[in-house]
């Protein structure tokens, strides 16, 4: 897959967000990276698993009036983890999805376990579409 492809997969997840939550999507890079091996601290694993993305910033619910003149926030998603994990091109897009609203989760301030409930909700609507087609 060419990086074109790839970013326009990426353009289609941000897109597929609900509206009021693309509103509120404000002052956030959003980037893709070959690997995680490009961060700076070089650790391709988080938590001993593979690194598909990462949020960096200060989420929404933290903004305090102390925050002036913050840098914006940074969403960065991986693509070489991402398609190492995928079992066929179909599936691409839906992990870009997961990770890419996985890390948006974070952005509004979410914790890793409300963002597991939000997945499993998403992945069972998507298992749903895909059984009525």
């Amino acid at each position: 897959m060419d990086l074109s492809a790839y970013q326009a997969i990426v353009r289609d997840a941000l897109d597929a967000l609900p509206s009021r939550l693309r509103e509120e999507l404000k002052d956030v890079a959003i980037v893709i990276e070959a690997r995680p091996e490009d961060r700076p601290d070089g650790n391709p694993l988080k938590d001993g698993r593979l690194l598909l993305g990462l949020y960096e910033g200060t989420p929404l619910t933290s903004w305090g009036r102390d925050y002036s003149g913050k840098l914006p926030d940074k969403i960065t998603i991986f693509l070489e983890p991402i398609l190492r994990i995928a079992r066929s091109e179909e599936e691409i897009p839906h992990i870009i999805r997961e990770t890419v609203w996985h890390e948006v989760g974070h952005y509004f301030g979410l914790d890793h376990t409300q963002i597991r409930k939000m997945e499993e909700r998403w992945r069972k609507g998507r298992k749903l579409l895909d059984s009525s087609l």
